[in-house]
């Protein structure tokens, strides 16, 4: 899982950095059944859109930019005689109330990569985590180490017992009116 990981994160930085193509983490079900939440979609940039295409377009709602994809269902043009497209995600029953200017389509879907966005969604968790259990790991032994110091024996106080239990045997042998064992 890991390999594949790793080959598919090169692919996308290779179509990415070469190509200029872009990807996405999919986070809604609005594109289900063909594209799922946690899917990383990769697009490519081309100006030729059409109805039936899937497209990633930006769009501002509230101030906020977000990045969107959906299908093309159709395209009109504006009183300014500006072309726009109308697109509806495949899950959804209505199309979108905004209008997508060619301007705001960042590429068509070239392919989609099933379940590996959840592992670019996850990855600073994933890493946090991982830093945080060496952490621990790492105190924990360091702890355990000092103490094992602490309470390692020293060969005085044993020196000292088998000293003084000589002594005492020493002594009680040599009293008066006992004899020798």
């Amino acid at each position: 899982m890991s390999a594949l990981f790793l080959v598919m994160t090169l692919l996308v930085a290779v179509l990415h950095f070469v190509f200029g193509f872009q990807y996405v983490v999919v986070l809604t079900d609005s594109m289900e059944p063909k594209i799922h939440p946690g899917d990383l979609v990769v697009v490519y940039p081309s100006k030729d859109v059409q109805p039936g295409d899937v497209i990633l377009y930006r769009i501002e709602i509230g101030g906020t930019e977000y990045r969107i994809i959906h299908r093309v269902v159709a395209i009109r043009t504006d009183q300014e005689g500006r072309i726009y497209y109308v697109t509806k995600g495949d899950n959804r029953r209505y199309v979108d109330p905004w209008r997508v200017y060619p301007d705001q389509v960042l590429g068509k879907l070239l392919f989609v990569i099933p379940h590996v966005g959840r592992l670019y969604y996850y990855l600073p968790l994933i890493i946090t985590a991982l830093i945080l259990s060496l952490m621990a790991l790492i105190g924990y032994e360091l702890v355990k180490i000092l103490l094992e110091e602490e309470e390692k024996p020293s060969r005085e106080p044993l020196y000292a017992l088998r000293r003084s239990r000589d002594m005492y045997m020493l002594r009680r042998s040599r009293r008066p009116g006992r004899g020798r064992f």
